[in-house]
């Protein structure tokens, strides 16, 4: 497996891992009432934005098979993400953590740390960072509105 893939398949199991803990879901049932719902729709626009952020750069490193700096950031996004959250830092909840939800936070911290590091060595090696990127069109970025505005509007309304 090359390097480019190898990323692109820990950024895809990410993804896919912070979609199963959205809020009101099956694992993340904590509430959250002490937030103003800004706070939380902002939290809840950049979880949306770095899981459906990360399913497109997944797509397109292994379109292209290449990666730049954005796997790197991603990866640390999940990181600090999770381990806030375990640590209790961000967000706090009057209700304890989910065995589920626990297990499933420290296998996502695992898999953007082990992001950050392919990342940084391919980063390290002079890797084609390939920042010329076609933009999507019109009415995929439409559609990808509409979704996150649907994921955001839920995951807020459920975590109130």
């Amino acid at each position: 497996m090359t390097l480019p893939r190898a990323i692109a398949a820990f950024v895809l199991l990410s993804a896919v891992n912070l979609a199963l803990m959205v809020p009101g879901g099956i694992v993340e049932t904590r509430s959250f009432p002490a937030y103003d719902v800004a706070v939380l729709a902002a939290f809840n626009i950049f979880l949306t934005v770095l899981g459906l952020g990360s399913l497109i750069m997944g797509y397109r490193i292994l379109r292209r098979g290449r990666a730049g700096v954005t796997p790197l950031l991603a990866g640390l996004g999940y990181v600090a993400v999770y381990v806030l959250d375990l640590a209790e830092i961000f967000p706090v909840s009057a209700e304890p953590m989910s065995r589920a939800l626990y297990t499933m936070e420290w296998i996502g911290t695992l898999l953007g740390a082990v992001l950050v590091v392919l990342s940084g060595w391919q980063i390290a090696r002079g890797a084609e960072s390939g920042t010329a990127r076609p933009a999507l069109s019109v009415p995929m970025m439409i559609g990808l509105g509409v979704v996150m505005l649907v994921i955001v509007v839920f995951a807020t309304w459920s975590a109130m």
